[in-house]
């Protein structure tokens, strides 16, 4: 079973990330059930990024992708991305999300 991040966990890497740049969205400013599925799993990458003490080119070299389109993850910018293509991103570092039904 993979160990997921706390929430606050999460919460303090956005902080210490928020002022590196240009930030679509900020917490709870989702305005739909996928964009707040995307936000979660964009924060995902976060975590791992700083877990695994990586600069953005390496994220971008084990992904496969572009530095521009890891940029964009790494700031929330995810119009672009459906939520399946930020899976298949998350499978390939090893990291299985699970989603939860809130009621």
């Amino acid at each position: 079973m993979p160990k997921w991040p706390k929430p606050k966990d999460i919460e303090t890497v956005i902080r210490k990330d928020a002022g590196a740049g240009n930030w679509s969205l900020g917490p709870g400013m989702a305005e739909t059930a996928a964009d707040r599925i995307k936000y979660d799993v964009c924060a995902e990458f976060i975590v791992y990024k700083r877990e695994n003490n990586l600069n953005q080119r390496e994220l971008a070299q084990k992904l496969e992708i572009s530095e521009a389109l890891v940029s964009k993850i790494l700031r929330y910018q995810f119009t672009e991305f459906t939520i399946d293509r930020l899976l298949r991103y998350l499978e390939k570092l090893g990291i299985k999300y699970e989603f939860r039904r809130v009621a």
